[in-house]
Parts: C-alpha cells; sequence; structure tokens
C-alpha cells in the first residue's frame, strides 16, 4: 500500500543562488527548479487553513479530560508552530511540562502502567522541545524530574535496574547533538572528564563528524583515550560504549572524498581505521581475560549482538553486589560475545588476532558456526535482496530456513526476477510455499501485460486466491501497473477491489484493506477514496461506542471515559491509521478531509484526525505516534 510520508519542506533557495551565482548553467538549472507560483500560493492556502484548524484543536483539547491527551495535543501543536510562532510554541511547551508536573506528584505509584505513560510523556516533551532549543530541552528535563523513589517504578524486572531517568538524559544529549552540537560536545567531554562514558556520545560522534570537524576530533581522541582495555574491564559503561563505537564498523576513508558520498556514507561509523584497529585491539584484549561464561553459561541466541544485549542485562543485575574480579569477568564476558557478533570485522581489521578470539569461544564451549550464521542472516536481512536471503537460508538452522527461502523467493519478485523466484520455490519450498509464489508470479506477470482481453483470465486466477485480502492486494497492484496505460482499466481494477471491501469489516485486516483501497483511489479518484473511508469511520464509531461499554470489563481501550491519543490498542491504532490516510488526502482536498474527520463522533478520535491533517498540511512528522504497548481489545464479531 502507497503509505505516504511526510517530510519537512527545505527551502534553501538562497544558499543555492550564492553558490551558483558565477555560473550561467547552473543559474538556468536553478531558475528551472524554481517552485511554479501557482502552487506556491496554492501550499500557502493550504498551510493557512492549516494553521486555523491547528488552532481549533489546540482550543478543542482543553476540555479532554485525559491530562495526557492534553500533553499530547500541546507536544504536536507546539512542534508544528515553532517555525511561525516561536513565542506562541514555548508557550504550550511550557504548559505541557506544568501538567507533567502535576501528573509526576498525583500518579498511583502502584500503577506501572501509569508510571510507564508518565515517562513516555516525559520523554516526548524533553526530547521534541529540545530538537528546538537545548536549553529548553534540559529546563524541562530538570522541572519535570520525577522523585527519586519513583524513578525506577514499573522499570523492574527482565532488564534489571533499568534507569529511565539516566537512559532519558543520554537521548537528549543525542538530540540536541543533531541541532546544537556545540553545546552536546561540551556537555559529553565534561561527562568524560568525571569518569563516566556517555551512552549516547557515539551518536554526538556521528552528529559532530559532519557538522563540527574540529570538535569531533576532540571528543573522538579524548573518548579513545579512556577506552584502554584496563577501562573496559573496570567499567560496563565503557564496554557498552565500546561496543557501540565498534559493532557498525569504521569510517570508510573514500566516503569523505567526495560531496555525494557523505550522503550515503553510514552516519554511525565513526571511527577511522586506525582508531577502529586501536580500540578492537583494546576490546580483545580486554575479552580474552575471561576464564569461564559463569554467571552468564545460560545466555541464549548462539553469540552476537543478541547474546551483548543478553550479557548487558544479566551484567546489570549482579553489577552493584559484585566484587572487583567479578565485575571484570562479567565486563570481558559482554565483549566477548559483543564480538562474536563482528568476527569478520576482526578479521579484515584485526586478522592477527582473530583466532585467538575464535579459540576462547571454542574453549568456552560457544560454537562459531552459530554465531557466523546468525550475522549472516542479520546482514541478510537488513540488504533485503533476493540473492543475499537465499543466500543466508543456506547456512540457517533448519527450523527458520524455509521461511528464509520464502522471504527469497518474495523478494526475487518483487525485483521482477519471476524466473530466480520459481527456481527457488522449486528447489526449496513445500507445496504450499510453491503455491504462494507461483501466484505471485503469474500476477507480476500479468500485471506487465494486463489489458482489456485478459479480463476472464485475470478473473480466474483471483478466484483461485485463498482470501479476499489477497485478491484485494492484487487488484491494486494490477491497478498501479496499468495506471499510466490504461487509466479505465486501472479504476475497473480498483472498483473490483472496492466490491470486495465494501462492507462491513469483521477484522482489523479488513480494515486495513478497506483503507489500502482508500489510498489506492487517490491518485485516480480522490473523491471516491473518501466515500470509501466513511463507511468504515461510522463503524468504528459504533466500535468505540461499544469498548466504552464494555470498558474495565472485557476490554481496556478506554481510561477514565477517554480514548489515549497515543493508542496502544488494536482500535486506537486503527482510529490513528484513519487520521493518516485523512492527511494524505489533505493534500488533494483539504476542505472534504476535515469535513470527514468531523464523522468521528467521539472528541479524541476526531482531535487525532485532525492533527493528522494538519501535521500532513505542514509537511511536519507527527509527534503522536503509537506506541508498542499493547492493551487487550475484545473481539469484533458481527453478523
Amino acid at each position: 500500500m502507497l503509505i505516504k510520508k511526510f517530510a519537512p519542506i527545505l527551502m534553501l533557495l538562497a544558499s543555492t543562488v550564492s553558490s551558483f551565482a558565477q555560473d550561467p548553467t547552473a543559474q538556468t538549472a536553478t531558475a528551472q527548479r524554481s517552485p511554479d507560483p501557482q502552487q506556491q500560493a496554492e501550499k500557502l492556502k493550504l498551510e493557512r487553513k492549516a494553521a486555523v484548524l491547528l488552532e481549533q484543536v489546540v482550543t478543542e483539547a482543553q476540555s479532554l479530560k485525559l491530562p495526557e491527551n492534553r500533553i499530547r495535543v500541546q507536544i504536536a501543536a507546539a512542534e508544528m508552530l515553532w517555525e511561525r510562532n516561536q513565542s506562541r510554541a514555548r508557550g504550550l511547551f511550557s504548559d505541557a511540562a506544568a501538567i507533567l508536573g502535576q501528573m509526576t506528584v498525583d500518579v498511583d505509584r502502584t500503577d506501572r502502567e501509569e508510571i510507564q505513560t508518565l515517562s513516555q510523556l516525559r520523554q516526548d516533551l524533553v526530547l521534541t522541545s529540545a530538537r528546538h532549543d537545548a536549553d529548553l530541552g534540559y529546563q524541562i528535563f530538570r522541572s519535570t524530574q520525577p522523585p527519586a523513589s519513583t524513578a525506577n517504578t514499573g522499570n523492574r524486572g527482565r532488564r534489571g535496574n533499568f534507569d529511565p531517568q539516566g537512559n532519558l538524559e543520554q537521548n537528549l544529549l543525542a538530540t540536541i547533538a543533531a541541532t546544537d552540537p556545540k553545546v552536546a560536545y561540551q556537555r559529553a567531554s565534561e561527562s568524560l572528564d568525571k569518569g563516566e562514558y556517555p551512552t549516547a556520545l557515539s551518536r554526538v560522534l556521528a552528529q559532530l563528524q559532519s557538522k563540527d570537524p574540529e570538535a569531533f576530533k576532540k571528543l573522538s581522541d579524548k573518548t579513545l583515550s579512556r577506552l584502554g582495555s584496563d577501562n573496559l574491564l573496570a567499567s560496563r559503561e565503557a564496554t557498552t560504549l565500546a561496543m557501540g563505537l565498534l559493532m557498525p564498523g569504521p569510517r570508510v576513508a573514500a566516503a569523505s572524498t567526495s560531496g555525494d558520498a557523505s550522503k550515503s556514507a553510514n552516519t554511525s561509523q565513526v571511527l577511522s581505521e586506525s582508531a577502529y584497529h586501536d580500540l578492537m585491539d583494546n576490546a580483545v584484549t580486554a575479552s580474552l581475560s575471561v576464564t569461564s561464561l559463569a554467571p552468564m553459561g545460560n545466555v541464549r541466541g548462539g553469540g552476537g549482538r543478541g547474546a551483548f544485549r543478553a550479557a548487558q542485562a544479566n551484567q546489570a543485575n549482579v553489577q552493584n553486589t559484585s566484587d572487583d574480579t567479578q565485575v571484570r569477568q562479567n565486563n570481558a564476558r559482554m565483549l566477548l560475545f559483543g564480538l562474536s557478533a563482528m568476527l569478520s570485522q576482526i578479521d579484515l581489521y584485526l586478522p592477527e588476532r582473530a583466532q585467538a578470539v575464535r579459540q576462547k569461544l571454542t574453549d568456552l564451549g560457544v560454537g562459531n558456526n552459530s554465531m557466523d550464521n546468525g550475522n549472516q542472516i542479520r546482514t541478510a536481512l537488513q540488504q533485503g535482496t533476493s540473492e543475499s536471503l537465499e543466500a543466508a537460508a543456506k547456512g540457517a538452522p533448519p527450523q527458520i530456513q524455509s521461511r528464509l527461502y520464502q522471504q527469497a523467493a518474495e523478494k526475487a519478485v518483487d525485483e521482477g526476477n519471476t524466473d530466480r523466484a520459481l527456481q527457488i520455490a522449486n528447489d526449496h519450498l513445500d507445496e504450499s510455499g510453491r503455491t504462494s509464489v507461483m501466484q505471485a508470479v503469474d500476477f507480476k506477470r500479468l500485471a506487465t501485460t494486463a489489458t482489456p482481453e485478459k479480463l476472464n483470465e485475470i478473473k480466474q486466477k483471483l478466484a483461485g486466491l485463498p482470501s479476499d485480502s489477497d485478491r484485494v492486494k492484487y487488484l491494486i497492484e494490477l491497478s498501479t501497473a496499468t495506471q499510466k496505460d490504461n487509466p479505465k482499466l486501472a479504476l475497473r481494477f480498483l472498483e473490483d477491489a472496492n466490491n470486495l471491501v465494501n462492507k462491513r469489516a469483521t477484522s482489523f485486516r479488513e480494515f486495513e484493506d478497506q483503507l489500502k483501497v482508500a489510498d489506492a483511489f487517490a491518485t485516480l479518484d480522490p473523491k471516491r477514496s473518501f466515500e470509501v473511508l466513511e463507511p468504515g469511520i461510522a463503524q468504528l464509531n459504533e466500535l468505540l461506542s461499544a469498548a466504552q461499554v464494555l470498558n474495565g470489563f472485557e476490554v481496556d481501550v478506554f481510561r477514565d471515559g477517554e480514548l489515549p491519543l497515543q493508542g496502544g490498542s488494536d482500535l486506537g491504532n486503527m482510529v490513528a491509521r484513519y487520521g493518516q490516510e485523512l492527511a494524505a488526502l489533505a493534500q488533494i482536498d483539504f476542505e472534504r478531509a476535515r469535513i470527514t474527520a468531523d464523522r468521528f463522533q467521539l472528541a479524541e478520535p476526531r482531535l487525532l484526525a485532525k492533527l493528522s491533517i494538519v501535521q500532513g498540511a505542514l509537511g511536519v512528522q507527527p509527534a503522536i505516534v503509537n506506541n508498542n504497548r499493547r492493551r487487550q481489545d475484545f473481539q469484533f464479531i458481527m453478523r
């Protein structure tokens, strides 16, 4: 499905004109890229409408009962207003901080979910404000600091003594590095001088690398001087920082030789090859001091990054009660497990010590093959090509091998290499997998040759698919493929897809199918997009009303009678999805999108949809996003 993604529109005409002032050819190219006056006028008109709607949303949000909902609206509004009315935006950030401060006082310290909500709100507020003003971010960070007795409530358990206060401070440091690298440099340098090892330091270096080369060199030199093998063994924070710098690999020297190369370079790679070699040498020296796996012998995952994280959690549990010898052994184990994920990098940059690392892993009973295979699978998933996935599948454990081959075949179809997809399917998949891939190949080939004369063939193939959801997917693909050369046929395919979704949804997947069809209509007939969405909103109103009645019994969707804007439930997340689709359509018909948002009967989904519309119109990344916490929904079964 085409998911519209909104990004800020950066107008850099002044610098462009200045740099090309002496080049007539460049001036001509610049003139050709100049925005069309009519388009600019339409854009300004859209922004004015969005600004009016935003004021309405901020005003209406004052009547919301949940403080967290009011805070989220204020964060989103301040984010959008910063470039247009900084004074007003500061006021909204400050108001949100005041409400958050009162929530901190009133919070039920025995309610883990409430504590987690408060922590997430604080993080969103602090980091969003810091993106615009470092001092403001730190001011809000200090003013909203929870009492020490509640700082870790709700965060203990599997992750050990996780410190949300310290974690937020590190994220804050990394955030301001992007907007105020000098302040970030100063604070990071002060931390190192105090013997601290900020986990955000690698992200600070990544920002300084492109924005302040002189500060980058000073901070990187100071960092490396603190990360000797003895310090790596003595401090868990130093160990974590070292692995954070090593895992991405070194900065490739060639990347800095051209202006364009820096755009494609991995910004997390901050160490030069020589610095990378030296730090890896220190890490290897420290890791080889391990004498046994205990007390981490039960770490699962075959080594690598996952085992390193597990070792971190285990270390957090014992750090405070272990003597110095035990601490050094635990840190050495963390390093060894981390280095097991980088055997290929050790081979390349420190070949003289690679065998010693492998031998140590063997002596401790950790298989190198499983680590190498795990690294290959991770790399394949990151690259995401059919070739890399197929190669990873060959050495993968039997329980995941078939799935990797299936992904490789499906990726080959997406790449247009249908012959490769069929070969993978025939060689490695069972009958069900082969059938699925063959259907995908058939539709891929049909999509490139679809004509009215082939409609009967297409209908027969559609009838053979296992579900309406599969039929909707391929009808949209057929529509997309024929849109340019035969828009009437493309529209016909979408009408067929709409006939499949034009009914009451009985699952969230069917809601998603409706959204896919509405999205696909946008480029051909936007009016039809709204017509597809409106019945879904009507049904969501019914489900929200039912959830209100049942809340506290079979359902936990509402809180204090109000729908949280952050989502967290399937129903709340679906409301947000409709808001996102309306935001995309607002680019085409702002008034119709606003009127459609008003079809939500409850204030919370209505405001959320309107906020999404404003964010889309102003080109601002959504400040309200759905988190991963999920509240239990009930199953909607409709006859």
